[in-house]
């Protein structure tokens, strides 16, 4: 992989609430580049109503990465999960740890309407008993296709996405409760699958943040829909940076630094 490597993850292109309406918004982020490593939902590659405009803006930023001699990297998320070079990504000889996020949980979204509805076919689909992280992460992209809802909410504005999560009211609690365990959730995953790793990277749960608890640091890098706020990452000469993203009406800028981390 070539440095600086920059992260990203949830750009959920073509969503309809996705704060990125065109691909070139996100230019201004991939200054200095050389590697661009998407981790999951990089474009709504499952959802009839977004699928046309998430492929046109996805051949947009792959065009202005080649354009830029960027070499992309893709990593499978719940709603692209056949969009995948690598089931997941290590760097520092696998001192960090990059996935997605979604396997996290068993039922990979348990928040969403079509998990609450499905219960019996995701318990059949771990049937299959994962032992390796490849096992589980396929598990992870097979348990995303049957999690593909009939209808999707379009909003962008605030009020009407809130209104939209809390309803049914199960669904407002599940997600409640993966929000407070999620960072708990992670560890464990990680212990498990990747016991060498010293920084765990995900997105997945919209929710950006950095937890250190002195043994791993847990980063999860948001999204690019409203509510929640987006991170970078970057990896270059054995630094890892993290800092803000800063979206504006067409663009997308690194913002504020929030840490330096010397790997490895």
């Amino acid at each position: 992989m070539k440095e600086p490597v920059l992260i990203l993850s949830d750009l959920h292109l073509g969503h309809g609430g996705s704060l990125l309406d065109e691909a070139k918004m996100l230019e201004p982020l991939l200054q200095d580049c050389r590697t661009l490593l998407l981790n999951g939902d990089t474009w709504q590659q499952l959802a009839h109503e977004f699928k046309e405009k998430g492929a046109r803006l996805w051949a947009d930023l792959q065009a202005m990465c080649q354009s830029k001699n960027i070499e992309i990297i893709l990593l499978p998320g719940n709603h692209d999960p056949d969009n995948v070079d690598q089931s997941f990504a290590t760097l520092a000889d696998g001192a960090i740890a990059i996935t997605h996020g979604d396997c996290i949980y068993a039922e990979g979204a348990p928040w969403s309407r079509m998990a609450m509805h499905l219960s019996k076919e995701i318990d059949d689909c771990w049937l299959s008993s994962p032992q390796t992280v490849e096992q589980r992460i396929d598990l992870g992209r097979k348990i995303a296709h049957l999690l593909i809802p009939p209808f999707i909410s379009q909003h962008r504005h605030i009020l009407l996405r809130i209104w939209d999560a809390i309803t049914p009211p199960g669904r407002a609690f599940r997600m409640i409760i993966c929000w407070w365990h999620m960072i708990c959730q992670t560890r464990r995953f990680s212990r498990h699958y990747f016991p060498q790793a010293k920084v765990m990277i995900c997105g997945h749960f919209h929710r950006q943040g950095i937890w250190d608890d002195g043994k791993l640091l847990v980063i999860n890098t948001g999204s690019y829909m409203p509510p929640g706020g987006a991170l970078w990452c970057e990896w270059n000469q054995g630094l890892l940076r993290v800092g803000k993203v800063k979206i504006t009406a067409d663009s997308c800028q690194r913002h504020e630094l929030l840490g330096t981390w010397r790997i490895g």
